[in-house]
This record gives structure tokens, C-alpha cells and sequence, in this order.
């Protein structure tokens, strides 16, 4: 294996990691691993058609997190209004606090706006179950998305 192959799997294995250490941005990582080998090989097996194609994967599978929750917390019940506030509180949340932001500030808009509604916590404790099982959920897609990128890089590289 030479030292541009052996760079970019490390770069892409990294970014595996990354899908499941949330602190790393996983699907980023990946793309940048296939642009640092398209550069490196001056575009010959990986070209910009199959770097879009990653990036727009890689968009997808980054902002998993986001609207995959918010799609567990809208399927639990919890109405359009703490959705939405779910989606804006875990933006602030992870750039206040990280990681750990982002499921606090979720799931404070979510409770925020769920008992302001009904002033009974079972739902806002419901609402907010599903908002952490679309989490777990959005690891899961997240991973997914980053071993699919990693074998189209693969099939790009070998064909």
C-alpha cells in the first residue's frame, strides 16, 4: 500500500470513528479522505462527479443527528412547534455547549414546548424518549453513511 492509499484510509478511518464518536464530524472526515486522495492522484480514479456525489452523502449523513431527532420526537407525539424548537435549541446547544448541547438544548425546547402545551410532563417525557431513540437512530445512519462512502470510494478507486 502506498503512503497516499495508506493516508487517506487513515483519514477515512478516522472518520468512521468519528460516526461513532460523536465528537468527531464522521461523514466530513470520510469526504475529505477521497478529496485528499483525488488531489494527491491528480483526479484520475476519483473525479468531481463521485466527490459531489460523497459530499452531498456526507451533508446528509452529518446532519443526521439533527432531523432524524426530530423526526423520533414528532413520531412520539410531540407537536410540529417542539420539532421545530427541538431542531433550533440543538443548533444553540452545540454551539454553546458541543456535543452535549445538542441533547441538552433538544430536549429543553422540546419540554419547554410540550408542557407549555399540555402541563402534563408523561408527554413531555414521552416527546423527549422519542427525540433520544431518533438519536441513537441518527448514530446509526451516520455509521451507514460513512461505509457507504467509504465503498464507493473503494469501487471508484478499483474500476
Amino acid at each position: 500500500m502506498n503512503d497516499i492509499m495508506m493516508h487517506t484510509a487513515l483519514i477515512m478511518g478516522v472518520g468512521l470513528l468519528g460516526a461513532i464518536v460523536p465528537v468527531l464530524p464522521g461523514p466530513p472526515l470520510v469526504w475529505l479522505g477521497a478529496l485528499y486522495y483525488s488531489y494527491r492522484t491528480d483526479w484520475t480514479q476519483v473525479g468531481w462527479p463521485m466527490l459531489a456525489l460523497l459530499l452531498v452523502l456526507a451533508i446528509a449523513g452529518s446532519t443526521a443527528d439533527l432531523w432524524i431527532s426530530a423526526m423520533g420526537a414528532k413520531k412520539s407525539g410531540a407537536s410540529g412547534w417542539a420539532t421545530v424548537a427541538s431542531l433550533i435549541g440543538g443548533v444553540i446547544g452545540l454551539l454553546v455547549l458541543s456535543l452535549p448541547g445538542l441533547l441538552i438544548g433538544s430536549i429543553a425546547a422540546i419540554a419547554l414546548v410540550e408542557y407549555s402545551r399540555h402541563k402534563d410532563w408523561s408527554k413531555v417525557v414521552q416527546a423527549s424518549k422519542g427525540y433520544l431513540v431518533g438519536y441513537l437512530v441518527s448514530i446509526v445512519v451516520e455509521i451507514a453513511v460513512c461505509l457507504l462512502m467509504i465503498g464507493l470510494f473503494v469501487a471508484a478507486v478499483r474500476f
